[in-house]
């Protein structure tokens, strides 16, 4: 007959809650890891979407093509634009409902900032980088992703706070 060892009942010791700030940088760094291999996903199919818009087969053609009218050149930069767009709204939703859900006393407004706070670290790195210039572009860029990433956590954290167990 097998030995048993008695088990002893305890509570484990939780500590106090986190309060809601920290919550606001668990956002903003779960939301940067969830949009990073998102994004590596979007970028090559904008690309396949705009060749196709283009009517190019290969890629490199894609600048060319993109020239010979207006109408064509907003229809190309529409296809790169909206699954890195998507991508960030899917990945600001998923956090917004992690912080929703597990957040304790943190709530949409933590997720707000946190993934507001991502979408403008990604925005600095590419500004940084070199690759929004003129300084118009790069104002619109960054009011539109953190718009973006504002209205898709808060949703998420919506969603989140209604999957909590209640008690």
């Amino acid at each position: 007959m097998p030995r048993r060892l008695p088990v002893i009942q305890s509570s484990p010791d939780e500590g106090e809650p986190r309060p809601p700030s920290h919550w606001v940088a668990i956002a903003a760094a779960l939301a940067l890891a969830l949009w990073a291999p998102l994004v590596l996903l979007a970028l090559p199919l904008g690309r396949a979407i705009a060749a196709r818009v283009a009517g190019v087969d290969d890629v490199s053609q894609l600048a060319t093509a993109a020239t010979t009218s207006p109408a064509l050149r907003a229809a190309v930069a529409a296809a790169l634009i909206v699954p890195v767009l998507a991508s960030l709204a899917l990945a600001a939703g998923a956090t917004g409902a992690i912080v929703g859900r597990f957040g304790g006393r943190a709530g949409a407004r933590e997720a707000v900032l946190g993934c507001t706070l991502a979408a403008l670290v990604a925005w600095g790195m590419s500004v940084s980088g070199g690759a929004l210039r003129p300084w118009p572009v790069a104002a619109v860029t960054a009011l539109l992703l953190g718009a973006l990433a504002a209205v898709f956590a808060g949703l998420g954290a919506r969603i989140g706070r209604r999957r909590r167990p209640q008690f």
